[in-house]
């Protein structure tokens, strides 16, 4: 059984109210200049540090029930919400996207200089570079699907809702590992550790589409999709 990804590069962007949102603010205009400065100069470096790099392959479910989601590579997914959200899929997409290492080893080295506010906003704006990177990939995808009248679903990360994070495993044998620009260690973390994994499902383009979050009485989450 092969398992050949599909490698794409995406160049992520930096959305300014989403980067102000991590510096305890609504917009990136109200943020103190100090503040402002930074990110400018963070702006700067964060071009020769990103290194995207993005791996999917489309797979198809071969069992749904209340709680399981089974591949038909024998790999299973065990969460109601992550069901009940791909239960209309006819097709899965399984990802692992990464930004690299240099935004991680920079972050570091400023640490070391005790240059923290510098460090902390680098590595804010490393997330908002890597989450764009996989926005920007499940637009292409929502565009290429919908030429065939088909939608896509919201996406899963493992440890997102009740969607334990040791499946990390789980999705990570979807891939070969050799194809991967992405290391899985024993703790279900990734390395480098801008990446980001998942699912969204692909379904028919009258299906709707489950929100968990509309389930969830948790107002105060920032992953809260309305």
């Amino acid at each position: 059984m092969g398992r050949t990804t599909t490698s794409i590069q995406i160049q992520p962007t930096i959305e300014n109210d989403e980067l102000a949102k991590l510096l305890g603010g609504r917009k990136i205009k109200r943020l103190p200049k100090s503040i402002s400065k930074k990110v400018r100069t963070a702006r700067h470096k964060l071009n020769r540090l990103i290194k995207p790099s993005l791996h999917y392959r489309i797979v198809k479910p071969s069992v749904m029930d209340n709680a399981v989601v089974q591949l038909n590579e024998a790999v299973e997914f065990t969460s109601a919400k992550l069901a009940k959200t791909l239960k209309n899929a006819e097709k899965i997409v399984c990802f692992v996207g990464t930004i690299g290492t240099g935004v991680e080893n920079e972050t570091n080295w400023l640490l070391g200089k005790q240059k923290l506010a510098d460090a902390y906003i680098l590595d804010a704006m490393g997330s908002v570079a890597v989450e764009n990177m996989i926005d920007r990939f499940q637009d292409l995808m929502e565009n290429r699907f919908r030429a065939e009248d088909r939608s896509v679903t919201l996406r899963f990360s493992p440890g997102y809702c009740d969607w334990p994070v040791t499946q990390q495993k789980s999705l990570f044998n979807i891939f070969d590992p050799e194809q991967l620009n992405v290391e899985l260690l024993d703790s279900c973390l990734m390395k480098p550790r801008k990446s980001i994994s998942g699912v969204f499902g692909i379904t028919p383009q009258e299906s709707v589409s489950y929100n968990p979050c509309r389930d969830c009485p948790t107002r105060s989450c920032d992953s809260r999709r309305n």
